[in-house]
């Protein structure tokens, strides 16, 4: 379907051009508002320049008195040095920041000039209360496992301890465990808003980690600690660039551009590779191998979620000319080294789009590279995937439907090397940053220069998925994944949300061919329904063959009053729990319950975006659970009333009287 659309990118896309720029810029420390991402940015906007491409950097604030929406502002991040050592039993050094920016909890401040000597004592369960009934924190620096701004609450602002070192490795299993990676420093943050008081700690590998434990069990043990950091209210940086259409609508690549050192794969790989995509499609435009596309394609490297909330915020206007856009973020990770597949993640079922399947398609063509012997078959050895929405990037902000820009990500996933130490250069693949660069491109040029035969060949591609998604909530029902009643409404919201995709393709049709269009989708409408009644016999008579009660509704959510009120968000875009969490007009008493219920629930994440996401100013909150439950299979009431009533007391969010 897209082999045209391909052929001029495949063969000029350069997976060793793209890996030459990933040499680069993971040598920079890219923090979020520091000096080593000022230089990332600063070379980025260099190299699109040398392409030939409008390219700017954009400066705004870090200072949390200002604000970009939801996106409260935090200060900038100098690390001069750090250090921390082992000094009885025996001397030792145990992290330098010289050596290895990871091995400090980033964004920590400073000791006094000259250092902190004091015993290190270990702190199990740190993050609970009654761990500190029997041990002695105060003056002396805890050796704990957990959140830092808990442990940082509790050990250092409750019971005076002066400092912390960590030793985490969140395990993904069965992918990775603490053994794997036993000599890997995870990446740590703090994250400031405007505290005032903060506090230093350090990052140590599982294996030092025990070595210390082992010790502190022996004797006491005696450490030195020194940080020379600040926090100043600084700048932060965007870079922007663009491919001039002949209209004012534009398609989007992002690519976030901060992470510490080295972060090869998260996320040196992304920028990378839209480094390469810009090169390629402003170069074969410029040499007439390509047509100047009809809609603007523009490029933005951005520090992750804040600089894309940045963006909404300071061009609205350009946002609604935006059909749709594309998330680059770990996209250079070598299969073999690192356990990886290339994952195609879909915008939320909460926006109508297209765009996921869009490049799951592309890049199921792309990635072709064998057949079998009699050459009949073409297959990948190349791992690719689509899978629903998960957030965890900027699509999320984008595809949040009050901005309403449909925005995929593309990722390697999972990582065994994700934010450790060991994402380094030498696990990158720039055969997969080369397939992904031809991806983007394609992706990119079909959305700004389609043909009315090319959308409704696509929207008909678009139907398959829709029906394969209705043969598996019958599966799920069958195999008593989902209940009767969940299943019933999946069907439904499976149909009205697949008609909604189709008709928000109506943006890629030129005028003239709006009345053709129109009567397309009325044909479409009838082929949705009918597959849609097959599918609803086919779980009826499952049902029956079960014996299910048709007449008993599984559904509930209680009777608390917050469930008949209708929420809307104050601005567009995502309330961040980091830009919201030290709000004076936050009780600690609704703080506590919310973290609370999020401690229970393990899609707590996802599920507050979706919450966010289908509270529109017109559904009532019990209306938005239902279609959170449709859209994830989670109906978490005691989780979804602690958040809102969260937001509520942030003024973030808003009642709507009705």
């Amino acid at each position: 379907m897209f082999k045209k659309w391909i052929a001029p990118f495949r063969g000029e896309v350069s997976g060793l051009r793209a890996l030459k720029h990933v040499q680069v810029i993971s040598n920079y420390h890219r923090i979020q508002a520091s000096p080593g991402y000022r230089k990332a940015a600063e070379y980025c906007a260099e190299q699109l320049q040398s392409f030939g491409l409008d390219a700017e950097i954009v400066r705004y604030p870090a200072d949390p008195d200002v604000s970009f929406g939801n996106q409260r502002m935090f200060r900038e991040w100098r690390c001069r040095d750090a250090e921390l050592r082992l000094i009885h039993p025996f001397e030792q050094r145990l992290a330098h920041f010289q050596e290895m920016e990871l091995s400090v909890i980033q964004r920590s401040t400073a000791t006094p000039p000259e250092g902190i000597t004091t015993e290190l004592v270990v702190v199990e369960r740190a993050e609970e209360e009654e761990s500190y009934r029997t041990i002695d924190v105060r003056g002396k620096m805890v050796l704990a496992r957990g959140a830092v701004h808990r442990i940082f609450d509790l050990a250092v602002k409750k019971h005076g301890a002066v400092g912390m070192v960590v030793d985490p490795l969140t395990e993904i299993p069965p992918h990775r465990s603490r053994e794997d990676l036993f000599d890997a420093v995870q990446y740590t943050s703090f994250w400031w808003i405007d505290e005032p008081e903060t506090g230093f700690g350090f990052v140590v590998s599982p294996r030092v980690g025990r070595q210390l434990r082992e010790l502190c069990k022996k004797g006491p043990v005696t450490v030195f600690a020194r940080v020379d950091a600040e926090l100043v209210v600084g700048e932060m940086e965007n870079v922007e660039a663009v491919i001039p259409g002949e209209t004012d609508e534009e398609v989007l690549l992002v690519s976030h551009l901060c992470h510490p050192r080295p972060g090869a794969n998260d996320n040196a790989s992304g920028p990378s590779t839209l480094l390469e995509a810009a090169r390629v499609l402003n170069q074969l435009i410029q040499d007439g191998k390509i047509a100047r596309p009809r809609r603007n394609i523009r490029f933005l490297l951005m520090p992750e979620m804040t600089g894309t909330h940045v963006y909404v915020h300071m061009h609205p206007k350009r946002i609604q000319k935006t059909i749709a856009a594309l998330n680059l973020d770990m996209v250079g990770a070598d299969q073999a080294k690192t356990g990886s597949v290339m994952t195609i993640e879909k915008p939320s079922r909460s926006l109508p789009s297209y765009a996921g399947e869009l490049v799951y398609e592309i890049s199921k063509e792309v990635v072709q590279d064998a057949s079998n012997m009699s050459e009949m078959t073409k297959f990948s050895t190349t791992n690719v995937v689509l899978t629903a929405f998960s957030g965890g990037s900027d699509h999320y902000i984008l595809s949040d439907p009050s901005v309403g820009v449909p925005c995929p990500m593309m990722g390697t996933w999972p990582d065994r090397y994700y934010h450790t130490s060991l994402d380094t250069v030498d696990k990158i693949d720039p055969k997969m940053m080369e397939n992904v660069g031809i991806t983007t491109c394609t992706y990119l040029y079909w959305l700004a220069n389609a043909a009315y035969e090319d959308v409704v060949a696509f929207a008909g591609k678009l139907t398959g998925y829709f029906s394969q998604s209705l043969a598996q909530v019958t599966a799920n029902y069958l195999t008593g994944d989902v209940s009767w009643t969940l299943a019933k409404g999946q069907l439904a919201f499976l149909r009205d949300r697949h008609l909604a995709d189709v008709r928000s393709m109506q943006k890629l049709i030129s005028p003239e061919n709006q009345k053709s269009w129109e009567a397309y989708v009325q044909s479409k409408t009838k082929q949705i329904d009918a597959l849609y009644k097959i599918q609803r016999m086919e779980l009826q008579e499952v049902a029956r063959a079960k014996g299910e009660d048709f007449l008993q509704d599984h559904s509930g959510s209680g009777k608390d009053p917050l469930l008949s009120k209708v929420f809307v968000r104050k601005y567009p875009g995502p309330i961040e729990f980091s830009s919201i969490r030290t709000l004076t007009t936050l009780s600690k008493e609704t703080l506590a319950t919310y973290q609370r219920e999020e401690a229970k629930e393990p899609k707590s994440y996802t599920l507050t975006s979706l919450l966010q996401y289908w509270m529109d100013g017109q559904r009532s909150l019990r209306e938005v659970m239902d279609l959170v439950e449709w859209e994830s299979g989670v109906r978490n009431v005691p989780f979804t009333l602690a958040y809102v009533q969260l937001l509520l007391e942030t003024g973030y969010l808003i009642e709507v009287k009705t």
